[in-house]
């Protein structure tokens, strides 16, 4: 069996449990299709002495009884983010998130011929990919999924140009993050595909509205607009609550936390929900709106069309690959009036709910993990 070593910078467990599901999702997907899985996710401990606990090695199985194994390497970092000796505190975490991971493979039996390495976003894991793919001499691929790029910030595009000569390829979750490496000249063109993000069909499928209502004694008569993401101002959930509040009959639920928590009276809902519940939360609602500035591909939105909801999200590139008018209504994510227009357009109009609905419905068919994982194993093959 051909083994895939996955780097990864966070993954569920049990202190952080929705910490990057969709990560564990597709790696799920790519067991499914024969795949020894292991994932590789080194602790700094140093910046949460919890993880000094933590297990070196566990494992997990999917919903299918397939076994993925997960190693938990501990390390030192100075993290990723800040003004201050930027580059220099990157390079230190980079360094020794690698040496962490470096420990792992060692004991392990690589095949170069058959094992490869993947990898989620640029820093760290995505670097240390490359490093150590060209080390083991294995195949390395980097997925690139980020809202922001950061890599001239963090490492200096001169340094990635040169440290991504060893990568095999890039998966990107849209086309603008596939344009964000090529006009930094990091990466060539013919290294990238874009692969949007998608779900798992057995978590995420159209159900019964009032039987998903029950879930949270939520009145089936409501007009109800549904908001899944982090409480901050990229995501716009203050956007969401000051057009719902000058709409009569309208209400708005929101799963996710952050800084920015809705005060409004007419909040329903606004806590973090795991996966398992989330089908209920989408389900459940009338309308997903999300007025976010920017994305890679956002995981919120595709599990809200494979749960049939119209959506209301931003007219940026990020959002091109997944939407159109055929299932959305789009808008400047920073016009509260536009959002506000949309939401009353829908909560007027059956018609438009349930052609959208059909549309979103029917573009996420495109959009299962399943589909996703063959692709990029089709990729992978490839090259």
């Amino acid at each position: 069996m051909k083994k895939m070593y996955v780097l990864v910078n966070k993954y569920p467990n049990i202190i952080e449990p929705n910490v990057c599901v969709f990560i564990q999702q597709l790696i799920w997907s790519f067991a499914d299709m024969g795949y020894d899985c292991r994932v590789i996710c080194p602790m700094p401990i140093n910046l949460n002495f919890k993880y000094i606990k933590f297990p070196f090695y566990r494992k997990e199985k999917n919903e299918n009884g397939k076994t993925i194994s997960i190693y938990h390497p501990k390390y030192v970092s100075l993290g990723q983010s800040g003004k201050i000796l930027q580059k220099l505190r990157v390079r230190f975490t980079t360094w020794q998130y690698t040496k962490a991971v470096d420990r792992v493979l060692k004991k392990q039996a690589i095949n170069s011929q058959r094992d490869i390495l993947y990898s989620h976003f640029i820093c760290p894991s995505g670097v240390t990919a490359s490093l150590l793919g060209k080390k083991y001499n294995l195949k390395s691929f980097m997925a690139h999924g980020e809202a922001f790029y950061r890599g001239d910030i963090k490492y200096g595009n001169k340094y990635l140009k040169e440290v991504f000569k060893n990568l095999t390829g890039v998966i990107a979750v849209s086309t603008q993050n596939k344009d964000y490496l090529i006009d930094a000249d990091v990466i060539s063109e013919g290294k990238i595909r874009v692969f949007p993000n998608g779900y798992r069909k057995e978590r995420f499928y159209q159900m019964n509205k009032i039987d998903a209502r029950k879930h949270f004694n939520w009145k089936a008569e409501d007009f109800i607009v549904g908001f899944c993401g982090s409480f901050d101002e990229r995501k716009g959930i203050l956007r969401v609550q000051k057009a719902v509040d000058e709409i009569d009959g309208v209400l708005f639920a929101c799963a996710g936390k952050g800084k920015l928590v809705p005060i409004s009276d007419k909040c329903i809902l606004k806590r973090p929900i795991n996966n398992d519940e989330l089908i209920y939360f989408y389900n459940a609602i009338d309308v997903f709106a999300l007025p976010t500035q920017n994305e890679g591909c956002c995981n919120a939105i595709v599990e809200a069309m494979a749960c049939g909801c119209p959506i209301i999200s931003s007219n940026r590139p990020f959002n091109y690959d997944i939407l159109d008018s055929t299932n959305s209504i789009m808008i400047d994510p920073n016009d509260i009036e536009s959002l506000k227009k949309a939401i009353v357009e829908l909560k007027n109009n059956e018609n438009k709910r349930k052609k959208l609905e059909i549309g979103s419905l029917f573009k996420s068919k495109k959009l299962t993990l399943e589909n996703r994982a063959e692709k990029i194993i089709d990729f992978i093959r490839n090259l």
